[in-house]
């Protein structure tokens, strides 16, 4: 297993609606900080509950894993960093470009330990 396999895979779950595959993903001990919604989670509960949400309002995601940044930390854990693009039918089809930061553990059967998701803030860009 590799830290872009266990991303792989979360897309695929994600995009085919598949509930019990993307929540088995996280850690027993995992934190999540949602795209969507203002809530630190830190059960696996809170988790399944936010991706059911997106689940049923047939969200999806546009993530090219190749394009992520990735971080050695230890022997088996990665922080993977990029972007995706969540595209929402249930907000009329809009797409929004997101930040992502992952800590994935290879050597656990549940391997995302952290994730942290933002939308790209192109409002207060300063440029």
């Amino acid at each position: 297993m590799t830290p872009e396999s266990v991303l792989e895979q979360w897309a695929q779950c994600f995009n085919n609606e598949d509930l019990d595959g993307i929540t088995r993903l996280y850690h027993i001990d995992s934190t999540l900080l949602p795209t969507f919604k203002p809530v630190l989670m830190n059960s696996r509960d809170q988790i399944s509950g936010y991706f059911s949400a997106a689940i049923s309002g047939k969200a999806s995601i546009d993530f090219n894993v190749k394009k992520s940044i990735r971080t050695e930390l230890s022997e088996s854990t990665y922080l993977m960093t990029g972007s995706y693009i969540f595209c929402l039918p249930s907000k009329g089809g809009e797409e929004y470009e997101s930040w992502y930061s992952f800590i994935i553990d290879t050597a656990k059967d549940s391997p995302i330990m952290h994730h942290h998701s933002s939308r790209v803030p192109f409002d207060f860009d300063l440029t």
